[in-house]
């Protein structure tokens, strides 16, 4: 599926409206595709605002039981009917004109009455519409509503500038780890930890400067890019590391970088041109600042 269409179906997601194939190919995009998490983020976030704000209109009476409206009428026009005759004559009676009119006509005032209560609730129903269609118009309005709105616009904004300065700083990142990989990669934003951008850049270099190494049977190199303890576990276990048979290799995704226990840590996922040639692997990488040098601590493989 491309971005947009992704785009157009991330309301349904999020409401569970997708069938499952739809649902799967919309988060197996969201997993590789950036732009779009931002996207389904900044949705998610929208559709739980516009939610609660609708749960913040509640009315100020509500009936326990809804009027029968049409057996009231029944019964007013039976009342009238056995009135009929005793109405005539009073209707025929000098100077009882304006008694008669109540009694020969007993449901004008009510009609006239609830001619006003529909005339009312169309001008409620209108004025709700203009309040969820026009937020500039309900700003403006005397109620709760337009101060919730008001933050919520606010509150928007703030987050559109946050998600902006986001996709900056992963285009960055990104051209970045391309230059140094010749892939085109996508970096997956998954940390919460404030971690300047060229502490990010410098343990990503290493981590692909020692995949490179991986990849070229390289062990010297390897280790001269590992922490001590790093070396003696490749002294010890050299091919749990090397992946010299394993043909070119090609990186699809790397995080940015995130803190664990005083190590940096990142992930790649990868595939090569021999062993993992229609799937991928990851490697999960920890890296400690030596001195002013970013090392390799540790190095796992998962699937």
């Amino acid at each position: 599926m491309s971005c947009h269409e992704i785009r157009e179906s991330l309301e349904g997601y999020i409401a569970g409206d997708l069938d499952d194939l739809e649902a799967s190919r919309v988060a197996e995009h969201l997993a590789t595709c950036p732009a779009c998490a931002v996207a389904y983020e900044e949705t998610r976030l929208l559709v739980g605002e516009l939610k609660d704000l609708r749960n913040a209109f509640q009315p100020t009476c509500v009936f326990e039981e809804v009027p029968d409206v049409s057996a009231y009428a029944r019964k007013r026009e039976d009342a009238a009917g056995r009135e009929g005759a005793a109405g005539l004559e009073r209707h025929a009676a000098p100077g009882d004109g304006a008694r008669g009119t109540r009694g020969g006509v007993p449901g004008r005032s009510w009609s006239r009455a609830w001619a006003v209560a529909a005339a009312v609730l169309l001008v409620a129903l209108v004025g709700a519409l203009a309040v969820a269609t026009v937020p500039s118009l309900a700003q403006k309005l005397p109620l709760p509503v337009g101060s919730a709105i008001a933050d919520l616009e606010h509150e928007n904004q703030l987050m559109r500038a946050q998600n902006q300065a986001m996709r900056d700083r992963i285009d960055k990142l990104e051209a970045r780890v391309n230059e140094l990989t010749g892939d085109d990669v996508n970096v997956v934003p998954t940390s919460e930890d404030d971690v300047p951008d060229e502490v990010t850049m410098a343990v990503q270099q290493v981590v692909i400067e020692f995949i490179t190494a991986q990849y070229a049977g390289d062990l010297e190199r390897m280790k001269e890019l590992a922490t001590p303890a790093l070396q003696a576990r490749i002294d010890a276990s050299p091919d749990e590391y090397l992946r010299d048979g394993a043909g070119t290799v090609s990186i699809a995704q790397m995080t940015d970088v995130s803190i664990y226990e005083g190590l940096y840590m990142t992930f790649v996922r990868m595939s090569d041109t021999k062993e993992f040639t229609d799937s991928q692997y990851q490697e999960n990488f920890g890296v400690k600042k030596l001195g002013e040098t970013y090392l390799v601590e540790s190095m796992e493989t998962d699937a």
